[in-house]
């Protein structure tokens, strides 16, 4: 009861609170009036009652003050409960861009995690994009992020690659695990981080890289970013044994691939709704809302689960 008053509107804990409060104070001394033997438990079970009353008040007082702001056109907040039914009702847009939280750090998760509480929903949802039949630039940029970690480790696994996903949450720096250890397959050889962000890939980043193969003890790495590395992200991985592959390499590897190979790759990227980024915590699609700051991705189980992912523009078809 307590968990649920903590995620529902204030006017819940305030209705317990004076429940609690008119049990222990009409209730049971009224009952241990009329009965003399037992009294002592009566008055016994009026201290928990008293105690939840001031417990559930305290909770009505922080959820009201921590309630959202009207919206710009002056209508009230959502409570929680209806904002989590408008969720499940919202068919999730896909024009935005597949968000992007490939190579999730706990510091990310945790950004996401005490984020504010979600605004309405975006509208409308525009249709879901045609199937693709061939490879092409524009279809890697808006694979969401968890179809694209998916999608590279497939593709090793298509070269003859033993390779591994890590599960969701935070994965400490790594996508992918490669074994090519003949002696131990077991051991990992190398190690794969995926990033599909709306931006290059930043030198800091890349630095994450090399600190989780030296602890792994690992020589190679490899990160895919579909949006490509900054100057100084290549010179500094250049120097590290750390392959960049960008969206146009990564293009042109899917399109060497035997003819058979790339069409299973492309069946498995493109299937289902595979432009809607997945939450970072729980895995589920996600829904496009607004905020004061601008649009952005928020998991549907709100408030059950606060996963958010910025939004990312999709780049322009090119031809390769």
């Amino acid at each position: 009861m307590i968990a649920l008053a903590m995620q529902s509107d204030w006017r819940l804990s305030a209705f317990l609170s004076a429940c609690c409060l008119f049990a222990g104070t009409v209730v049971l001394p009224s009952y241990a009036a009329g009965h003399p033997l037992l009294q002592p438990i009566f008055n016994m079970l009026a201290l928990p009652a008293w105690v939840l009353a001031f417990l559930f008040a305290a909770i009505a007082v922080i959820r009201f003050l921590g309630r959202p702001p009207a919206s710009a056109g002056g209508a009230d907040a959502l409570s929680a409960g209806a904002a989590f039914r408008d969720q499940t009702q919202a068919r999730p847009p896909v024009s935005a861009g597949g968000g992007s939280a490939g190579g999730k750090t706990t510091a990310e998760l945790g950004r996401a995690a005490s984020a504010p509480a979600e605004g309405p929903v975006a509208e409308p949802p525009p249709e879901r994009p045609p199937r693709p039949t061939a490879w092409s630039l524009a279809v890697l940029d808006q694979v969401e992020w968890k179809r694209f970690e998916d999608l590279c480790c497939a593709f090793y696994r298509e070269k003859g690659i033993a390779a591994r996903t890590t599960v969701l949450g935070a994965d400490g720096g790594v996508d992918i695990r490669l074994f090519q250890d003949d002696a131990d397959a077991s051991r990992a050889t190398a190690v794969v981080q995926c990033k599909a962000l709306s931006r290059p890939v930043g030198v800091a980043t890349v630095r994450e890289l090399r600190g989780v193969m030296a602890h792994e003890k690992v020589d190679k790495g490899f990160f895919m970013a579909p949006r490509g590395f900054s100057p100084e992200a290549r010179a500094f991985a250049a120097e590290n044994r750390i392959t960049l592959v960008d969206g146009r390499l990564f293009l042109a590897m899917l399109q060497r691939l035997p003819e058979k190979a790339s069409a299973r790759l492309l069946a498995l990227a493109t299937e289902g709704d595979w432009t809607t980024p997945s939450c970072p915590q729980c895995g589920d699609k996600m829904i496009a809302r607004e905020s004061a700051r601008g649009a952005f991705w928020g998991c549907r189980r709100f408030p059950g689960c606060r996963g958010r992912l910025p939004m990312r523009r999709l780049v322009q078809e090119e031809t390769v």
